[in-house]
């Protein structure tokens, strides 16, 4: 299974940003295969849920429907990465601690 665009953008942030915890991790590519199929299935049910909210009762135009469209997948990613694909690197006080000080990731789900 490929690697989707979610998934190789936290991988890539894990590198540069959290190289300890990446370095944890048992199977990096899996990991990240499942993050971003996770990511992509939450990104998808909340931009629906916000393209139907939004839609107007009256006509709209195709640009005004595509523009708006491209705005709800804006705000998704901007929920989104932060929760998912860009986790910040401080550790939490309710993260699991190993023995060497690093905070072990979330297993995808």
């Amino acid at each position: 299974m490929a690697m989707n665009w979610y998934g190789r953008a936290a991988l890539a942030h894990w590198r540069r940003h959290l190289p300890r915890q990446y370095a944890t991790l048992p199977d990096p590519m899996a990991y990240f295969i499942q993050l971003g199929e996770k990511a992509e299935r939450q990104a998808g049910e909340l931009c629906d849920a916000m393209v139907l909210a939004g839609t107007p009762a009256g006509g709209e135009t195709a640009a005004q429907r595509s523009h708006r469209i491209a705005a709800v997948r804006d705000e998704v990613d901007r929920i989104v990465f932060p929760e998912l694909i860009r986790p910040p690197a401080a550790v939490s006080p309710d993260s699991d601690i190993s023995a060497r000080g690093t905070a072990l990731p979330p297993p995808p789900s």
